[in-house]
């Protein structure tokens, strides 16, 4: 499947800003959920899913154009750094482990496409993308990120390969969203069915009874796996342009906009400006 440049459609400034629209949107339900309507809960998190599939293809789009993947890698490494006390401040601590933020998640993901072409040893490959996919778990986006972004490297065919991942990682979400759904709800019976387990896990998922779970922004949470879906369409009319050049945007808007939030969270009471909650 041809792409003409000079075709109209979507470049990737353009899918660019969708992604950061999205993740924007998302992330402002996440932090200040509690006081924002639970209408507006489903298309706040349908519009999250848009952004890491559109990420992850402009990574590898990214990292086929780049004259340096050392730099490249070397300067997600580096926002991933900074970015990660804000990521902390605005999403606390899950169990008492960080969950490191999205840019990790593009640095190992860039990584193992860069092992992918470079290592002569397919099954020495595949035991050590085991293993980054297993230490992604506690990387923003889990195991799926990293199989995401090796799909769309590794699909041939330009059509499959705008087709495929986004619809892949929509669908391991899905069932990740249902998992956890019905996780919380057993969690919360046995816990309203006997004290004892309020004790035994005391906060660590999730409000401890029903009355304190809000079901309307809890059933929202589906409609970010279904964002992944609409990514699609986007990415068949990508033209292949690069677009408007404003090369750090992303990278200097991920950690302000999550310092924002936190800042905002603290003000507005919703929650206190430290790196050791859990939400």
């Amino acid at each position: 499947m041809e792409f003409d440049d000079n075709r109209p459609g979507n470049d990737a400034f353009l899918l660019k800003m969708v992604a950061i629209i999205g993740m924007l949107m998302q992330h402002t339900v996440l932090v200040l959920g509690d006081i924002i309507p639970v209408v507006l809960h489903f298309p706040l998190q349908l519009a999250g899913g848009f952004t890491f599939p559109i990420m992850a293809f402009l990574l590898v789009e990214g990292y086929r154009h780049t004259s340096n993947v050392n730099k490249y890698l070397g300067r997600l490494f580096l926002w991933a750094l900074i970015s990660q006390v804000p990521h902390m401040l605005a999403f606390g601590i899950i169990l008492f482990i960080p969950v490191l933020n999205i840019m990790f998640t593009l640095f190992l993901s860039l990584l193992a496409v860069v092992m992918y072409d470079r290592m002569k040893s397919r099954r020495l490959f595949a035991f050590l993308f085991v293993v980054m996919c297993l230490v992604s778990v506690v990387f923003d986006w889990g195991i799926i990120g990293p199989a995401v972004v090796l799909i769309y490297h590794i699909i041939k065919n330009e059509k499959q390969r705008r087709i495929i991942p986004p619809v892949a990682a929509g669908a391991y979400n899905l069932i990740a969203v249902s998992m956890l759904g019905a996780l919380m709800a057993v969690v919360a019976i046995l816990i309203n069915a006997d004290p004892i387990f309020a004790d035994a896990f005391a906060y660590a998922l999730y409000p401890t009874t029903i009355d304190d779970i809000n079901i309307g922004a809890e059933l929202a949470g589906i409609m970010f796996p279904i964002g992944c879906f609409f990514v699609v369409p986007l990415l068949l009319r990508y033209n292949g342009q690069r677009g408007r050049s404003l090369k750090y945007l992303f990278y200097a808007f991920y950690p302000l906009h999550l310092l924002i939030l936190a800042l905002l969270a603290h003000v507005l009471g919703v929650s206190e400006l430290s790196l050791f909650f859990s939400i």
